[in-house]
């Protein structure tokens, strides 16, 4: 029993110092949805040939475990507005987010995986159709490939980044793909 008390102090004593000094980062950017839900897409077919503006936005808080690896904390939101007139469909996905970046040590380039839990709410007014609808809540993952300007920096920076979540919405999955120009902040 001991050994089990043990442990988790030994893992605080070596990880706090991390989770002393964060950094931050928040971006802006814009992508494309592949929507798995066949009644989605129907109702994106109805709508026809639209209007269509897609908006990313993402934040998180950045715990350095050494110089090569980054514990993230965050979340992200994706906006699909489509509109025609007065009928309009506006779908947002939102999603909380942990996970590791990493630096293979060639300059500011890394990728990383993050554990993602979120759902969608979509919000549809046609002629005759009035409705807001929210999948449940699904685990997914995100992946992203970026470059960070600031990586070996004690200042602000931008970040370039694209990125492609994977998330399941009941019997089908959601893949979104957004590419972000982001500030940071490495301490």
């Amino acid at each position: 029993m001991k050994k089990f008390l043990i442990l988790p102090l030994i893992l605080a004593f070596f990880t706090l110092p991390t989770f002393a000094n964060p950094g931050f980062e928040f971006g802006i950017g814009t992508g494309y949805v592949f929507y798995g839900d066949s009644s989605t897409k129907e109702r994106n077919r109805i709508l026809g040939d639209t209007n269509q503006s897609i908006l990313c936005l993402d934040a998180a808080i950045l715990f350095p475990m050494n110089d090569f690896l980054i514990f993230s904390l965050g979340n992200d939101a994706v906006f699909d507005f489509r509109w025609k007139g007065s009928n309009h469909i506006y779908l947002a996905d939102y999603s909380f987010l942990a996970g590791f970046r990493a630096y293979p040590n060639l300059g500011g380039l890394f990728f990383s995986i993050d554990y993602a839990l979120g759902r969608r709410t979509d919000f549809i007014e046609l002629d005759d159709y009035d409705e807001k609808l929210s999948t449940k809540w699904g685990n997914g993952f995100k992946f992203v490939f970026g470059y960070d300007f600031s990586y070996h920096l004690n200042s602000y920076g931008p970040l370039l980044a694209a990125s492609l979540k994977s998330m399941p919405r009941g019997g089908s999955r959601d893949n979104i793909i957004c590419v972000s120009l982001k500030l940071t902040r490495h301490k």
